[in-house]
């Protein structure tokens, strides 16, 4: 008797969490068809804004849309190498305070989101002034963000030069 009791107990709360189960599912957001507007909104902002501390070299404004982590990694466009938080703001702080007349274009800016995560890709179409020469250019840009207490931070960045 006790065992058929035990058993009858024991099936029951299978049963208990395998249907909890199921019902957490269906009010789960669809990450891949979900198109997340406001968050799509947010992350036009936070490159607006980049965009414009680069125009302005605002270094520390650009330092501060980095998660400050090992976890961030980027390529190129002026190094091979994959840098981390600290080499890219380095590189940054290099770059911008070596040329003046800094402008910048996005085009074809695209933004997709799932959930806490934010990928852009854009062509940037840029011209600044270097040692008295004014240089042009064009790219394509990957930045991928992760939306934290402070806000979209970027994790990853990935820029390649239009080769001429």
């Amino acid at each position: 008797m006790k065992k058929n009791n035990s058993l009858s107990i024991l099936i029951t709360l299978l049963l208990l969490i395998l249907s909890s189960c199921s019902e957490k599912k269906s009010d789960q957001v669809d990450l891949v068809n979900e198109i997340f507007p406001e968050a799509q909104n947010e992350l036009r902002e936070v490159i607006n804004s980049i965009v414009k501390d680069s125009e302005t070299a605002n270094l520390e404004g650009l330092k501060a849309s980095h998660l400050l982590s090992d976890k961030f990694t980027k390529f190129g466009p002026r190094s091979f190498e994959r840098q981390d938080v600290e080499s890219t703001n380095e590189s940054e702080l290099a770059h911008f305070g070596s040329i003046s007349n800094f402008k910048a274009e996005v085009k074809d800016l695209k933004i997709d989101v799932f959930g806490d995560i934010g990928i852009a890709t854009y062509y940037p179409h840029v011209s600044f002034e270097k040692d008295g020469e004014e240089i042009t250019g064009s790219a394509r840009q990957t930045l991928v963000f992760l939306k934290t207490s402070e806000g979209w931070k970027i994790i990853h960045e990935h820029g390649t030069k239009r080769l001429r």
